[in-house]
């Protein structure tokens, strides 16, 4: 029987998927990309559609209330959650292939399997963009190996949120925000400081977690440029602006899996341990905190349980950090009255 030759479809015309090439958007895997698998027709037919549907939509009465997509929210859609609720903001910045979707991944996969960190799920505004990612983690996704989409670089900055609550009820609600943003544009940042003050999520942040991908430490030749793009993005990220005194940082070594099998186990513990003093040393006195943590969100061999490390980094998220600031001391001896009364006056500090 003759074979059936399959052509790969992309409605985008210049995209080299059809010839073999990669996805121009920068998709990995490649079926997460929304122009794939279609045609430049299948894209006017949906137009048209698209189009009758506004036009329906346009004619029912104003009482009707859209319904949210439940796909990531971008900063409008974040701007306008926070006029109902305060939330607990968390940038997670690394390279391509670091982890982040996975990190954000582990929770939501904990969260269906039940109580997590002793609390619970009270609701999500993002569970499409959610069971996207997870998708191709899954058995039904057909795949051989769990992963991950990895965000393009188009798609920009947007938030995962979570509402959680303790089990120890009654007791408040917390609702986290998560950021996905591509690796690329982290990398950008990275040799440039001037791009800093574009990356908002970072001043934002409660928390801003940096990835130092396991996978690139544990090969020899990547090693020290996966410690150098964590000690660049310090660096960078201080120097444009976007970390501050107040800032708390959260160094976490991802795929720990890989280093705890590695042959050479010892010697990297040691190199890694040198980084971190290296980096205690350069940049924590420009820090309110600077701490490291091990996870491995994701084992594909089942050597480590399911989100290995995560509950704590997630508990630690949930508290909140009280930035204290040293009182002013005045310099001086005081002579005039005048002098005299900043001592009966308190002195404003930071909250």
């Amino acid at each position: 029987m003759a074979e059936v030759e399959t052509q790969v479809r992309c409605s985008k015309a210049d995209c080299p998927v059809a010839s073999g090439g990669g996805c121009s958007e920068g998709y990995d895997p490649i079926q997460s990309c929304p122009y794939y698998g279609r045609t430049a027709d299948d894209d006017v037919d949906e137009g048209v559609a698209g189009f009758e549907d506004r036009e329906r939509a346009s004619s029912v009465d104003d009482d009707v209330v859209p319904l949210a997509s439940g796909e990531a929210l971008d900063g409008l859609e974040v701007d306008v959650f926070l006029r109902w609720r305060p939330a607990t903001f968390v940038t997670i910045v690394g390279d391509r292939d670091s982890g982040k979707t996975t990190l954000v991944a582990a929770f939501y996969d904990r969260f269906l399997r039940g109580p997590f960190a002793d609390h619970i799920f009270a609701g999500s505004r993002t569970l499409v963009g959610l069971e996207k990612r997870s998708h191709y983690a899954r058995a039904d996704s057909g795949r051989a190996k769990p992963d991950t989409p990895r965000t393009s670089i188009s798609e920009g900055l947007s938030y995962f949120h979570f509402a959680v609550r303790s089990v120890a009820l009654p007791a408040p609600r917390t609702d986290l925000m998560l950021t996905d943003r591509a690796g690329e544009t982290y990398r950008q940042a990275r040799s440039n400081s001037e791009l800093v003050p574009q990356l908002t999520e970072l001043s934002q942040a409660d928390r801003v977690v940096l990835l130092l991908d396991g996978a690139r430490i544990a090969d020899a030749v990547t090693r020290a440029g996966a410690m150098q793009a964590v000690r660049q993005s310090l660096r960078a990220f201080l120097d444009g602006g976007g970390l501050r005194h107040e800032s708390v940082v959260q160094v976490v070594t991802t795929k720990i899996d890989l280093l705890e099998r590695h042959p050479e186990q010892a010697a990297i513990r040691d190199q890694l341990t040198a980084f971190k003093d290296r980096l205690v040393q350069s940049f924590a006195p420009r820090l309110a905190s600077l701490t490291f943590w091990d996870i491995a969100a994701r084992d594909p061999d089942g050597l480590y349980p399911p989100a290995y490390g995560v509950e704590p980094l997630f508990r630690n998220w949930l508290t909140p950090y009280e930035v204290t600031v040293a009182p002013a001391v005045l310099p001086g001896t005081l002579l005039s009255e005048f002098d005299k009364l900043l001592l009966r006056t308190p002195l404003e500090t930071l909250p």
